[in-house]
């Protein structure tokens, strides 16, 4: 039966139990007003003295500013609530930004963050959690913030899209029905994801995140589909890929800031490391999420530039 309160409409399954679809907005109590308050905005390092500057800047800071209310200061993996963060956002000149550990650039709308090689084997269900989070099931992991990492999504345009999320009845079972997302929007939440690192002889390797992961069944990497940014969630005022530290999952949870489109996305046993691609543990790799373009090259092993 539909709870008390939860208002008449369509339920979408969100992460391992369901949640109504209206909750996958900005319902945080932060008070929009009061975060765009000129004390409360987020704090830009700027350098520059361009009379364009201050036009770019205003839709980052409007952007950056709504969400800091949907983070808390604690890291993943910590319980402890805590009040709501206000960005930090530096500008680092000609159209490139900085939040914590992640970088974005304006134009190429890329963004970029450090990780390390944390698994050569074993089952997967995530490609990159944060270093806090199940990191005993992850490709890669880091200490950049899901919740910088988001920011950087939103400041570039990236829409979230609910498409691999199942509609479920009044009973919470599901429907086999799936909510429609426009075309514009699908297209928008797509991004490939591009690795690189130095190998042992300090020579500059790169490859897409797909190359790393083996799908069991049909024993090959997976095929060159873009990631599906869905955004995460808010629940009891808490962002909940920065609470899980869940970046890019290959089990579907909504969650997770990215999800796998391709095949077999509902199971949690068929991912593996393509282990003769993926250098040692312990490995710096840096990551970088691009916006997906369809004549992108499948899979094809580590190449050197």
């Amino acid at each position: 039966m539909r709870p008390k309160g939860l208002a008449a409409g369509p339920i979408v399954l969100i992460s391992r139990y369901p949640v109504h679809r209206r909750w996958t907005g900005v319902t945080s109590k932060c008070s929009i007003s009061r975060l765009l308050a000129q004390d409360e905005r987020p704090r830009f390092d700027t350098g520059l003295k361009s009379p364009h500057t201050g036009a770019m800047l205003r839709p980052i800071l409007a952007s950056a500013a709504l969400l800091g209310c949907l983070a808390p200061s604690t890291a993943p993996g910590q319980a402890e609530k805590a009040a709501p963060e206000v960005p930090s956002v530096r500008d680092l000149g000609n159209g490139k930004f900085e939040v914590g550990l992640v970088t974005f650039h304006q134009q190429s709308r890329e963004i970029s963050f450090p990780s390390e090689v944390n698994m050569k084997e074993g089952a997967l269900e995530y490609a990159v959690v944060h270093h806090n989070g199940k990191i005993h099931e992850a490709i890669l992991i880091t200490k950049a913030r899901p919740f910088h990492v988001n920011i950087a999504l939103k400041i570039l345009g990236y829409k979230e899209s609910k498409e691999l999320f199942p509609i479920l009845d009044e009973d919470f079972r599901p429907t086999g029905k799936f909510p429609k997302v426009p075309e514009a929007v699908r297209n928008a939440a797509r991004a490939g994801i591009h690795l690189e690192w130095k190998d042992k002889r300090g020579k500059v390797q790169i490859a897409t995140l797909n190359d790393w992961i083996t799908h069991t069944v049909t024993n090959k990497a997976l095929p060159a589909k873009p990631w599906v940014y869905g955004g995460s969630y808010i629940h009891n005022n808490s962002f909940q890929a920065e609470a899980s530290g869940d970046i890019v999952a290959l089990f579907t949870n909504n969650a997770s800031l990215f999800n796998w489109p391709g095949r077999d996305g509902n199971l949690d046993d068929v991912w593996i490391p393509t282990s003769a691609r993926v250098p040692e543990v312990g490995t710096s790799v840096k990551v970088t999420i691009k916006p997906f373009l369809k004549t992108e090259p499948g899979p094809t092993g580590k190449a050197s530039r």
